[in-house]
């Protein structure tokens, strides 16, 4: 990218910017959230399915399994590592954490569909190694 489309592209990422800062940067800093919190996290967003997706039972029997087995490893964390017996606040403000990380990732999309509609910079990741779609 050169400089003259990289100083037009960068208005395009000030709401981004603002949004992660707010939604997700300063939350994550004032929970002070923990490597193992933060693995819950992750392990939540990858285990929780979509029910508009068409997924086998088994396939919704073992995420569901997930999902109490890191649930259940959160409580004993809270109440046996670090003894906290009422944590409900605490898991309250790491929920929203997930649903936040979803409006951010909506407000980077964004980003790309106008730098497309602009003509600034195209991120077309379908066509990455990353990705094996279904046919």
């Amino acid at each position: 990218m050169d400089q003259e489309t990289f100083n037009k592209s960068q208005g395009l990422w000030i709401p981004f910017h603002h949004k992660q800062l707010n939604l997700l940067i300063n939350p994550m800093k004032s929970l002070k959230l923990t490597e193992y919190e933060l693995v819950y996290l992750i392990a939540q967003i990858l285990w929780t399915l979509q029910d508009d997706e068409d997924y086998s039972e088994q396939t919704r029997l073992v995420a569901e399994e997930v999902s109490e087995q890191i649930a259940s490893e959160l409580h004993n964390y809270y109440l046996y590592q670090i003894g906290l017996t009422n944590y409900a606040h605490r898991l309250v403000n790491l929920t929203k954490l997930i649903e936040s990380s979803k409006v951010v990732l909506n407000a980077k999309k964004d980003v790309f569909i106008l730098a497309r509609i602009f003509d600034l910079f195209e991120c077309d990741l379908t066509k990455s190694e990353l990705f094996d779609w279904k046919e």
